[in-house]
């Protein structure tokens, strides 16, 4: 996929949402460095193996910290991620804390598996992207 695609495709969901964000509601803020932002969302096959590609969703930088909260731990943000989490979904501090301890749990998990990647939907966006390389081979080709 090139710059030229994805940016397509990014204004192509950020429109889809009507330039909000679609966990929270708001819009970008230049004022408060908050921006509209693609998050991918899978779908995983167990038994397959496969990681399959289902939507691809409109989060401003609030939101989208939050859903990677591994990051926003190594970035020192992990309190104002979990502050908005529990604003924008009602759970307690506690509450916040077990489904971030769930959802590293489920990471790990799924961090034992070798995952077939399926990218199909994007060929409906008219997007030609290159086949991933094999499983075996991703690990090599990483830094």
């Amino acid at each position: 996929m090139t710059g030229v695609d994805w940016e397509r495709l990014r204004r192509m969901v950020l429109s889809r949402a009507g330039q909000r964000c679609e966990a929270c509601g708001r819009g970008p803020d230049r004022d408060t460095g908050r921006w509209l932002e693609v998050h991918e969302r899978w779908a995983y096959d167990n038994r397959a193996c496969v990681q399959r590609l289902r939507r691809l969703v409109c989060l401003c930088t609030d939101c989208h910290t939050a859903t990677h909260f591994g990051l926003a731990m190594m970035r020192g943000r992990d309190s104002e991620a979990l502050d908005h989490l529990c604003q924008v979904t009602g759970l307690t501090e506690a509450q916040a804390h077990e489904h971030v301890d769930a959802a590293f749990e489920l990471w790990t998990q799924r961090s034992t598996t070798t995952w077939a990647l399926d990218l199909s939907i994007l060929a409906a966006a008219g997007i030609t992207v290159a086949p991933p390389p094999p499983p075996s081979e991703r690990s090599k080709s990483r830094p």
